[in-house]
């Protein structure tokens, strides 16, 4: 049985990283939740009042070897989204990193802005500024790949997954 706090958090995590609808239900799915469970807890993330859905029909009992492969599987799954999870988790402790130094940087612009400052070094700043400018571009190329990435190692390791 999985944590619902966890779960929570995790979905939570997931929209803030822009992860789509499907990619998260189908994460769900893999960590063994039933469709009611799904929208429960996804309605439950975005808070929104949940409505049950009509009861399903149980799923066809699997044979032995394709149970005893999915239980074997879920420890190789919750390792993959630990991975990932700490993955995200570093790199939104360095957006958050930057937008702090970004957020420094215009405190200090205004003051400058107000002071009145020999050319000179309203020249280097603006130098400065221009290579920060460079460096933001280039962080946010390198998270949207990032995330790129992972969406693609997570679409990977679940159609594997779902081969086997």
């Amino acid at each position: 049985m999985v944590d619902k706090e966890i779960v929570l958090e995790t979905i939570k995590k997931m929209y803030e990283s822009g992860i789509d609808d499907e990619v998260v239900q189908q994460t769900l799915k893999d960590i063994g939740l039933s469709q009611a469970e799904i929208s429960q807890y996804i309605a439950e993330a975005k808070g929104v009042a949940h409505e049950p859905t009509s009861p399903q029909t149980s799923p066809e009992p699997k044979p032995f070897e394709s149970r005893r492969a999915a239980a074997e599987e879920k420890p190789d799954q919750a390792a993959m989204h630990t991975t990932t999870h700490v993955a995200l988790e570093q790199q939104a402790a360095k957006t958050s990193e930057l937008l702090e130094k970004i957020g420094g940087l215009e405190k200090r612009l205004r003051a400058v802005s107000t002071a009145e400052k020999v050319p000179e070094s309203l020249a280097s700043v603006n130098q400065r500024l221009a290579a920060m400018e460079g460096k933001l571009r280039e962080l946010k190329a390198e998270l949207v790949a990032t995330k790129t990435i992972m969406e693609k190692i997570l679409e990977t390791d679940r159609k594997v997954l779902n081969r086997l």
